[in-house]
């Protein structure tokens, strides 16, 4: 026997409602240390992903600075995409009282495809672009509508944590003084209204990212590069795929975090077989990803002081010889609002 108060003088009221929520109470629950441990590390990592949000939005105001879907990037419209099936899961959960699959679902969202994927991603957008740049602008608009659908999300079982990340979110306090006397997001205010075609199209990316990552991993570990900006990645892919990344190329610097990636569409007569590669539950068809063949190099060029990309074009600009061909216009901009 654990007194409780014992236990929220350690851990804190939200964790010990958050682990009584993580677990199927139409079992028998036991809780002790080792799932106060683990829910503890857990809410560590669901607060860290609402402080990322929170931390880019400071010079966000919703009326003014918010981007209509058809403008919006479309990985972040893809985001919101995946933010409207979560609603949809989590809402479907609480109507069932299946407390253990809202905390599931919300953790494994919030560490899996935000944290782990999705914020890596947004981090050269949020900080090297013109800070009221369309492209970044779009960010913080995926940013703010994912964290205000989050925090409805999660009032019930983290009621404090909720309120806290409320108090903080621009425009949400003057519409109700607290999360608890809103309603829970729905799935329609969350989509983007992204094609389904450019939606599978994003999940075939993500696959090819993750064996990217695994590669660069490897050249890591073999000390060939010290940080994947030092990278320059060759991919060469069959037919259907080639042309996808192809299509996709000005966005794969950014999903994969290198600095250049070169793409080769492969002949179809020297596709090898391979595993089908699954994401999020779904298997992308193993003929969409034969043959693809990744290759690490060392980027060209010279390291920008600003962004860390690699660029040749590093040392061309007399006014800002450090920086790249990217952040110069942004330094430029800046200089003559100075």
């Amino acid at each position: 026997y654990v007194p409780v108060g014992e236990v929220f003088d350690k851990y804190g009221a939200e964790v010990f409602r958050l682990a009584t929520a993580s677990v199927d109470y139409q079992a028998d629950v036991r809780i002790g240390a080792g799932l106060l441990d683990q829910t503890a590390e857990a809410y560590r990592k669901i607060r860290n992903t609402f402080r990322f949000a929170l931390s880019n939005l400071f010079d966000f105001d919703p009326q003014r600075d918010a981007v209509s879907d058809d403008q919006l990037e479309e990985i972040d419209r893809w985001m919101l995409g995946r933010t409207a099936a979560l609603v949809q899961r989590l809402r479907d959960a609480f109507d069932r009282y299946e407390f253990h699959r809202v905390y599931h679902g919300l953790y494994n969202f919030c560490t899996v495809e935000l944290s782990a994927a999705y914020f890596d991603i947004l981090k050269d957008r949020l900080y090297t672009f013109a800070a009221d740049s369309p492209q970044r602008r779009s960010a913080q608009t995926a940013l703010y509508r994912i964290a205000h659908a989050l925090a409805r999300l999660a009032a019930p079982i983290l009621c404090y944590t909720s309120d806290e990340v409320w108090d903080f979110l621009p425009g949400a306090r003057p519409a109700a003084a607290s999360v608890h006397l809103t309603e829970f997001p729905s799935r329609q205010e969350l989509d983007a209204g992204l094609p389904a075609d450019k939606a599978a199209r994003w999940e075939t990316l993500f696959a090819v990212r993750r064996e990217v990552l695994k590669a660069l991993e490897q050249a890591r570990q073999a000390k060939r590069i010290r940080g994947s900006l030092e990278a320059r990645v060759s991919l060469r892919a069959t037919d259907s795929l080639g042309k996808l990344l192809a299509e996709c190329q000005p966005y794969l610097p950014a999903l994969f975090i290198v600095s250049q990636v070169e793409v080769k569409v492969r002949p179809v007569k020297d596709v090898l077989a391979a595993p089908a590669l699954k994401w999020d539950g779904g298997v992308v068809p193993p003929e969409v990803l034969e043959g693809v063949d990744i290759e690490i190099q060392t980027a060209d060029g010279k390291k920008c002081a600003r962004c860390w990309n690699y660029s040749p074009r590093v040392g061309s600009f007399p006014d800002y010889p450090g920086v790249c061909e990217r952040c110069y216009p942004v330094l430029e901009a800046l200089a003559r609002k100075t």
